[in-house]
């Protein structure tokens, strides 16, 4: 077997040439998962499932969704299909840069550590009717100007639905339009797209333009936790994947991810996961 130098990644031009793709998802077999390896993608996947129960892993938890529900996976993250019974659906893959600040922000915190939202009857009628004419849309040969144009407007409307009912969602939770969740949502966005060169607080506050301190402050009122955890966490997550799904060595990990002395990286890999990356590897990967 050849080494993995790299994790599968899957890009949305492969699939179409519109900007997003829209798949209708009904019964699988079960042979057919098992084929499904472990990728990241560099889009947007949002599932919209109408009925069944379906399991997946995304970045070493597993999520499952019973019933008529909502999730959805960022470029980036590593995932598969576990297990799915009698789920049938919908999936549109939509690149990461047709959707606005505001939406973007949305998403992002709702796929780290989110699990699929339950929909009520008429917010499923209402998802159902936008991907069915999504679905008829993207089918049509015709790739006029207005086509395009018809399709980003219905991509639109599908995306603020998604993302209005992930808002209310979480804001039966906390004062989500609060400007401290909005830093935090912020920070979080910054720190996906930039953890392998922006290591430290101070880094990410000057480009929010507030204090350490105060970004902290904030931070830790809405997670729980340090922003200087959060840092590390998210590095470590990528070493996770690194060290589970490729061959690479520390070595080439520790480099990959910004760290030019890897034993310090080792170092910092054990603090935060509790084993050696050597260990991870070899107890995971059994």
């Amino acid at each position: 077997m050849a080494a993995r130098s790299s994790i599968p990644l899957h890009f949305l031009d492969d699939e179409t040439k519109f900007g997003m793709y829209v798949h209708r998802l009904d019964e699988i077999d079960a042979d057919e998962v098992k084929l499904m390896q472990a990728h990241r993608d560099n889009h947007c996947n949002f599932f919209f499932q109408e009925s069944g129960t379906s399991h997946m892993m995304v970045d070493f938890r597993e999520v499952s969704a019973n019933g008529c529900a909502i999730f959805c996976i960022l470029p980036g993250q590593v995932h598969m299909p576990l297990s799915l019974f009698n789920a049938r659906g919908w999936f549109i893959a939509a690149d990461l840069m047709s959707l606005g600040d505001q939406y973007r922000s949305v998403f992002e915190e709702f796929s780290i550590n989110g699990e699929p939202i339950s929909l009520n009857s008429e917010q499923a009628k209402k998802l159902s009717n936008c991907f069915d004419m999504l679905s008829d849309l993207s089918k049509q040969p015709d790739d006029t100007f207005f086509h395009q144009a018809t399709l980003n407007a219905m991509l639109q409307v599908f995306l603020g639905m998604f993302a209005a009912i992930v808002l209310n969602y979480e804001q039966q939770f906390s004062a989500s339009n609060s400007r401290t969740a909005t830093i935090t949502r912020q920070f979080k966005s910054l720190l996906v797209k930039n953890f392998k060169t922006m290591k430290s607080p101070s880094e990410y506050a000057r480009v929010l333009n507030i204090s350490p301190s105060y970004l902290n402050e904030v931070v830790k009122q809405h997670t729980g936790l340090a922003v200087s955890i959060l840092i590390h966490q998210e590095i470590m997550m990528e070493a996770r994947r690194l060290l589970y799904f490729t061959d690479l060595s520390v070595k080439q990990i520790a480099f990959s991810l910004g760290y030019d002395d890897h034993t310090y990286f080792s170092r910092l890999f054990r603090k935060v996961i509790q084993v050696s990356p050597g260990q991870f590897r070899s107890v995971y990967r059994k």
